[in-house]
């Protein structure tokens, strides 16, 4: 059996290399009109951080040697990718739920999907863009500007609600769900389904689903694995263990196997901290 006590609640979604690639990462977990979470990093001038598909977009401020910032969006990539800032030091970033749309942010996800744009000048503040104040000062000054933002009307009320009912269907059971449940639920076709998601993120019901799972089985080999857990793939909504291993290989590009020994020599769960609310 897997440790119980491992899947306290949702799915956050995680960057493993965030935490094996720095010198230091602390994560605050905060549920706020979308956001799953700040964080802060730091780390060596020159190192490249790959990101990994989370579904998600992230706003990242980053640091120079020189204390200069600069800020961005980035969206999620479908594969894992050296892409994170390489001349930072330092790092503040807010990362949104997977499939939420921040609020005011003018580029659709499907936008910003595997690519980073700048962020809009409206996201930022003095507190925000100085090195030198604290994470506890960038989280609260970003909740303020956060909370001011007025959320704009849908262009379809019903399109919209309709993407948002079957994203949360599937991440509320972290991508654990056929296509046909989610159509008998709401009425409408598989097909129809997948055309509404494809508009708004830029990829289908499927590959959020897949998504999901890969997000999941990163906590799980973090936080839930034992030597005994023969079937945990499979508790974890894969076919089998097999299928497990193929999503891995094509989204970030090593065996499960692989990535637990890596997290494990590089202790992992020593260098993660975290906090909540």
């Amino acid at each position: 059996m897997s440790n119980p006590s491992w899947k306290k609640d949702l799915l956050r979604p995680t960057q493993p290399f965030f935490v094996l690639r720095s010198t230091s990462f602390v994560q605050y977990s905060c549920r706020m009109r979308g956001i799953s979470h700040f964080y802060t990093l730091e780390k060596e001038a020159g190192t490249v951080i790959p990101t990994v598909p989370d579904a998600c977009i992230d706003f990242i401020y980053s640091f120079d040697e020189k204390g200069q910032c600069s800020a961005c969006v980035a969206g999620s990539p479908l594969q894992a990718v050296n892409s994170l800032a390489p001349e930072a030091v330092s790092i503040f970033g807010v990362r949104f739920m997977p499939g939420t749309h921040p609020a005011g942010l003018a580029y659709s996800m499907r936008d910003v999907l595997a690519t980073r744009v700048p962020l809009p000048s409206r996201y930022e503040n003095p507190v925000l863009t100085n090195p030198n104040t604290s994470f506890e000062q960038k989280i609260q000054s970003f909740q303020d500007l956060y909370a001011a933002i007025p959320d704009p009307a849908p262009a379809s009320k019903s399109r919209q609600a309709l993407f948002v009912s079957v994203r949360d269907a599937i991440y509320e059971t972290d991508g654990q769900i056929r296509m046909e449940e989610v159509a008998a639920k709401t009425g409408y076709s598989p097909r129809y389904i997948r055309e509404i998601f494809l508009e708004e993120m830029g990829f289908s019901p499927k590959t959020f689903c897949m998504i999901l799972r890969f997000q999941r089985s990163l906590e799980f080999l973090n936080y839930g694995y034992s030597e005994k857990s023969a079937d945990w793939a499979v508790d974890l909504g894969y076919y089998d263990q097999a299928q497990c291993i193929r999503d891995f290989n094509h989204l970030l590009g090593m065996t499960p196997g692989k990535f637990r020994r890596l997290c494990e020599e590089n202790h992992y769960r020593e260098r993660a901290v975290y906090y909540r609310t």
